[in-house]
């Protein structure tokens, strides 16, 4: 499980609305060039997007599941390829809120994900280009909500 946290000078309405943007996530993400909802009412659990996503010459699109919604508090949803659990947990803090983004990784990735991620063709070190844009993701949104 990766882990990363910041403290935005915005209150906790103003980053839930970020936070579940999907379709805004390019706005922040190294490698996401956007999302849609394709099933379900927007922000419910069992409800369905897509998101697309670009490292270097390779793009994909992963199907995603909302599995966990505590309105102003958390957000979560489930891609399919790769296998992982994506998180957004909102607390008030002193400066604001405290924005928590958490990725675990779950089952075993289909043969042909298995092969770009050994390939490098996506980073030589793939969890640790995650860490790192988690990182990244966290200081576009706090930027853009201190704006």
């Amino acid at each position: 499980m990766d882990t990363a946290s910041i403290e935005v000078a915005a209150p906790p309405t103003r980053v839930w609305d970020l936070v579940t943007d999907i379709a805004g996530y390019h706005r922040f993400s190294p490698e996401n060039t956007g999302g849609r909802w394709i099933g379900g009412e927007p922000v419910t659990v069992g409800a369905t997007f897509t998101g697309t996503n670009r490292h270097g010459p390779v793009r994909w699109t992963t199907h995603c599941t909302v599995v966990d919604v505590v309105p102003g508090q958390r957000f979560s949803f489930q891609s399919d390829e790769p296998k992982a659990r994506w998180t957004y947990e909102l607390e008030p803090c002193d400066a604001g809120t405290r924005i928590t983004e958490t990725r675990e990784i779950y089952g075993t990735p289909a043969w042909y994900v298995r092969l770009v991620q050994r390939s490098t063709v996506i980073g030589r070190d793939r969890d640790a280009l995650m860490r790192a844009g988690m990182r990244d993701t966290l200081e576009a949104m706090k930027a853009r909500l201190e704006r």
